[in-house]
């Protein structure tokens, strides 16, 4: 593909966005504008881990942002629920006109070499491998992860209550 045909998927993924924004907007949905400040009712999770994987907001009220390429998305408008399932086995997914798979994301798998299905020679995580993938988007080998997975930038603290609820699903 050439940086011409790059450059245009890029542009036309980020006109595509901002006009989801913008339909949300007029169609008066509180979490459209990213730069409004909002808050989510957190009574319903268990833990700051688990409202950070439902929703990526904080108990803290510490911005936790996701970055997809030139795009940087204010926590509520995607979270690890959206791609991954509620109960972190990842599966099908559907971005726009985009089909992708995401992976099982449970503890108990990403700390197994092949993490479930995949090469069984790939280097299990350790939790630090897990924060360097979350917050920098490297595999356990260091490559870059494929798309559609943000980089997630969150204070230490948020990055150790999502690392907990991890645990907890499996």
């Amino acid at each position: 593909m050439s940086a011409s045909n790059i450059r245009s998927a890029v542009i036309l993924i980020a006109v595509g966005i901002a006009g989801l924004f913008l339909l949300n907007l007029i169609q008066g949905n509180e979490y459209a504008n990213p730069y409004r400040t909002y808050t989510i009712d957190a009574s319903g999770f268990k833990s700051n881990g688990e409202r950070i994987y439902f929703t990526a907001t904080s108990d803290s009220g510490k911005p936790i942002l996701a970055s997809m390429g030139m795009m940087t998305m204010r926590g509520g408008t995607m979270s690890c629920y959206t791609c991954h399932g509620a109960n972190g086995k990842g599966g099908s997914g559907r971005m726009m006109m985009w089909q992708f798979e995401a992976p099982d994301i449970r503890y108990s798998v990403l700390t197994t070499a092949g993490h479930g299905g995949h090469e069984e020679d790939e280097k299990p995580y350790t939790d630090d491998l897990i924060k360097r993938a979350v917050t920098r988007g490297l595999d356990s080998e260091g490559k870059a992860l494929e798309q559609p997975m943000p980089v997630w930038q969150m204070a230490d603290e948020d990055f150790t209550d999502l690392l907990a609820y991890l645990k907890i699903l499996g």
